[in-house]
């Protein structure tokens, strides 16, 4: 597979395209651990406005707690990914 590491070494269609879809892989993946977190969150707003009940408040808190975590994770995810796919194509043209 021909990568972008020499100054004259062209990426082929082929390349371009893996590329392409590995970043919409990585996007798919934060979208997914966001979604996991508006889940988490939701049950923990549904917990807290049911009166009956009312004694599972540490779980809303966890829920929250998790949810919050859950975000950070996905979003570093993402950056970490991002930021790998641009050091090994070695350049920012392609991604």
């Amino acid at each position: 597979m021909t990568m972008a590491n020499d100054k004259n070494d062209e990426l082929i269609l082929r390349d371009i395209l893996a590329i392409d879809r590995t970043k919409l892989a990585n996007n798919r993946t934060l979208l997914s651990f966001v979604r996991t977190s508006i889940y988490f969150f939701a049950s923990a707003v549904a917990i807290n406005h049911v009166e009956k009940l009312e004694d599972y408040t540490f779980a809303a808190q966890l829920f929250t707690l998790i949810s919050i975590l859950l975000l950070i994770i996905g979003v570093v995810n993402y950056f970490v990914h991002r930021k790998n796919m641009r050091k090994l194509y070695n350049t920012k043209k392609y991604y």
